[in-house]
């Protein structure tokens, strides 16, 4: 969660409660969207200094913003260039499947017809999110907040060697829909590969 929320904040200054949504909207299927968890870990950025907080209040409320340092730009640019280990996942539902042998015949085709339903829950949940994104929209808003945010922009800047503003957001804005689309792929095979063993008669 560290690194997500890094990213996050490579972007823009965000609340926790930014954040919280923002994980709840985009990326439950990379980490819990619990406020105890990102409090933690935003927590634990702080005393690493990867990032800083400004205390302010609106409509009478006191609110939090955090931002990345250049000491959590680095360090979140030095993990992204480790390649990518799509295998570390971990997910203890899967030892289910792994004893499923236990079950009864007829309770396994309940179980089976019921995580199928699950998966298609979550495909309709991502094709609607993937469908509600104004790519382009978002594109022009980063680029809009780092030329309001003067500091930010520097620190963006001068963390990636003075990049094309306008490069940067495209590339921010494909990647983005691309894990999503990761997200649709991997999730539409799940579905097919249950139907599958559901339909085996020996199963």
């Amino acid at each position: 969660m560290d690194m997500l929320i890094l990213g996050l904040l490579m972007i823009k200054r965000h609340t926790v409660y930014d954040i919280r949504n923002i994980v709840r909207q985009f990326f439950q299927s990379m980490c819990s969207d619990s406020m105890g968890s990102i409090r933690s870990a935003v927590q634990k950025l702080l005393e690493a200094e990867l990032v800083t907080v400004t205390e302010y209040v609106e409509r009478s409320v006191n609110k939090r913003k955090y931002a990345i340092t250049d000491k959590g730009r680095q360090q979140f640019l030095e993990w992204l260039h480790i390649p990518a280990n799509l295998s570390l996942p971990k997910n203890i539902e899967l030892a289910k499947l792994l004893n499923m042998g236990f079950v009864a015949t007829e309770e396994r085709a309940r179980l089976f017809d019921e995580m199928i339903l699950l998966l298609e829950s979550t495909l309709s949940r991502l094709q609607g999110v993937q469908s509600a994104i104004q790519i382009e929209e978002g594109k022009a808003t980063a680029i809009t907040y780092w030329e309001a945010d003067v500091e930010y922009l520097e620190g963006i800047k001068k963390t990636l060697n003075n990049p094309d503003v306008t490069q940067l957001a495209n590339a921010i804005g494909d990647f983005q829909m691309l894990s999503l689309q990761y997200e649709i792929d991997i999730t539409k095979f799940q579905i097919e590969w249950f139907r599958k063993l559901r339909n085996q008669q020996d199963i």
